[in-house]
């Protein structure tokens, strides 16, 4: 099952978590490592904790599950360096986790690839325009340096396209046909917030959100970070 995300929040304030500055990463530090906490190993008494080879496994280290991340994982996306193929997965996790607590909203769609074909069927149908389809929603290219894992994809769309889908969404939902007419509802109700995170940026220090997307077309959301 795929699972498609959106994220309420300025492509700006994205990009800026790699490289953060030292305030700013110590945030997104805390955050990693309260969610991403590994419980200590047991301390070693007596004399055998001593004298004991340092070359020896130790049998008492906590096992961590599958993917988790590690300090160093979060280190490297602070600081923006390259991600081996092997980390990217970990990597994500952490950055997951930063989107749900950075954006003003999230809102989750399970969705696989030919689930969004047909969706886009009956929005065109409806009379939807092309140039304000589900994947323009996410048709601009993020520019982060943490590449996308195999099946997924991330994208962007600036406020003022987020204003205009909102729009001729809300005009076509008596034309979409159930089961994607309460799909179309819940994201039309989503996407109208922009106009109230935006207004509310200002006061907060903070530029107005963009719409951010990460798609895992294929992917079992048992693999990735669950908010």
């Amino acid at each position: 099952m795929g699972e498609l995300r959106l994220h309420a929040i300025s492509i700006d304030e994205v990009r800026d978590v790699f490289g953060a500055d030292e305030a700013q990463a110590d945030k997104l530090r805390g955050w990693a490592q309260e969610y991403f906490s590994v419980p200590d190993a047991p301390r070693h008494k007596g004399l055998w904790s001593k004298l004991r080879p340092v070359t020896r496994t130790d049998k008492t280290a906590p096992i961590l599950p599958v993917n988790w991340p590690t300090p160093n994982d979060v280190d490297d996306l602070l600081a923006g360096r390259y991600v081996s193929p092997d980390r990217l997965t970990r990597c994500w996790r952490v950055l997951d986790l930063w989107l749900h607590k950075l954006s003003w909203g999230t809102h989750s769609m399970l969705l696989d690839a030919a689930q969004a074909d047909s969706f886009e069927f009956d929005l065109a149908r409806a009379g939807l325009p092309s140039e304000l389809s589900l994947r323009r929603l996410f048709g601009g290219d993020p520019q982060i340096p943490l590449r996308a894992t195999p099946g997924m994809r991330t994208g962007y769309s600036r406020a003022a396209h987020v204003s205009a889908t909102a729009q001729a969404l809300a005009s076509i939902i008596d034309q979409v046909v159930e089961p994607t007419r309460g799909l179309v509802e819940q994201l039309v109700d989503f996407l109208t917030r922009f106009q109230e995170w935006s207004a509310a940026a200002p006061a907060s220090g903070r530029r107005p959100p963009d719409l951010f997307v990460v798609w895992h077309a294929g992917q079992s959301s048992v693999d990735r970070t669950t908010m």
